[in-house]
């Protein structure tokens, strides 16, 4: 197995996660970056080699002993397809077995449509871009598909009537995962994000925190080099973390949950409130088109509108407020942002939320805290989902030649 059943990344997979970040690395260096020993290195890559899932490219000399033999991933073995997949965006990444990016499409998300629609929809955008990659099919492994929570992911289901009541238990990925005939695996978007942030390479910590911001707000952890999931795979669901003098109603039935105070809908709802500020953003109302609203806002911040740069400040200030409560409940000192809403807006939550945790984070005398965007902000959870998949299979199932 890549993972084993508390989801954490075996040796087999450890490796292979290696190679995909570092490009090139020799059995010594493997040994050296995962602290295994050489005999158990020797093992698992002969395996990776029968498989024909890694191949040697060369020999790399160390001082006066013997060529060190390079080792790189075997890019066209396999691939998978990702999917971010909520109200208003939807995002298809088709990546290699290096998890180098084949191939992205973007299209609207499922508004307020009913499951079957737009499972039906998204099936077709799938086929679409295989079919324009020219992947053949049977080395698909599957695909990743990633939104919002809570989940129940072994039953590949969604836990909230959300956005219509049909989506509550309605069977997701086995609906489908019959309509591609491929496997469908279910995750949760900010988890996803994590994991696509750690095998970017760019983070410089194996242990750090994540805030995800589509048209809703949550958060994931990645601790020494593994996804925390907690119990049931919905951990670290800060956008229902509440907030000290916040009462704004949420789509969980709670009050004053941080999303509720300063997701983009609650900063496109502000805007509306004022009739002759939306006007002047160009504000449409529709709930499918929340980023494209509040993308609107952005802009007016961009062009120095007092009352967007308000508002936008004041949702910044929020979900710094919830940064803190996650970097102090896990020991944090680096926190990445990512998701579609901070394509334009990053550099201003970036400052905020650092802001907030540079005054208010517990560890804040031992490190000062980090808040990076992400290399892939847009695109960070699709690419996870495609890495899940990558990372959810037995070597002896991928090394199989496929049909």
């Amino acid at each position: 197995m890549l993972r084993n059943d508390d989801g954490r990344v075996t040796t087999a997979g450890r490796m292979l996660d290696l190679l995909r970040t570092r490009g090139t690395l020799s059995r010594v260096e493997l040994a050296e970056l995962s602290g295994l020993t050489q005999a158990r290195i020797t093992h698992v890559v002969r395996r990776l080699l029968d498989g024909g899932l890694v191949h040697e490219v060369g020999r790399e000399q160390q001082g006066r002993g013997q060529p060190r033999r390079l080792l790189e991933l075997e890019a066209d073995a396999w691939y998978a397809v990702g999917v971010q997949f909520d109200r208003t965006t939807t995002t298809i990444v088709v990546i290699d077995f290096a998890g180098r990016r084949v191939a992205t499409a973007g299209f609207r998300g499922t508004g307020t449509s009913g499951p079957d629609a737009a499972v039906s929809t998204l099936a077709d955008q799938v086929d679409d871009l295989v079919h324009r990659t020219g992947v053949p099919r049977g080395r698909i492994l599957g695909v990743g598909l990633v939104t919002h929570g809570p989940q129940d992911r072994e039953r590949g289901m969604l836990l909230m009537a959300h956005p219509t009541p049909d989506w509550l238990q309605y069977p997701l990925t086995s609906t489908l995962s019959n309509r591609l005939g491929l496997p469908v695996l279910l995750e949760n978007d900010a988890t996803a994000a994590a994991t696509g942030e750690q095998w970017s390479g760019t983070v410089p910590t194996d242990t750090f925190g994540l805030i995800y911001l589509g048209s809703g707000l949550g958060g994931g952890i990645v601790a020494d080099g593994n996804a925390y999931r907690g119990r049931a795979s919905n951990a670290v669901e800060i956008g229902h973390v509440g907030l000290m003098g916040a009462s704004a109603p949420c789509v969980c039935g709670n009050h004053g949950c941080a999303e509720a105070e300063a997701g983009p809908r609650t900063v496109v709802a502000q805007v509306l409130a004022r009739p002759d500020l939306a006007e002047r953003l160009g504000i449409r109302a529709h709930e499918e088109d929340t980023l494209a609203d509040f993308g609107r806002v952005v802009r007016g911040w961009q062009a120095g509108d007092p009352d967007a740069t308000t508002i936008l400040q004041q949702s910044a200030r929020w979900i710094g407020r919830t940064a803190v409560t996650m970097v102090n409940l896990f020991d944090l000192d680096t926190v990445v942002l990512a998701g579609p809403a901070l394509i334009s807006a990053g550099p201003l939550y970036q400052q905020f939320i650092e802001a907030e945790l540079t005054r208010h984070a517990l560890s804040r005398e031992l490190s000062r805290p980090r808040v990076l965007l992400s290399a892939n902000v847009d695109t960070a959870a699709a690419i996870g989902g495609a890495l899940h998949v990558l990372r959810s299979v037995t070597v002896e199932h991928i090394a199989r030649t496929p049909a």
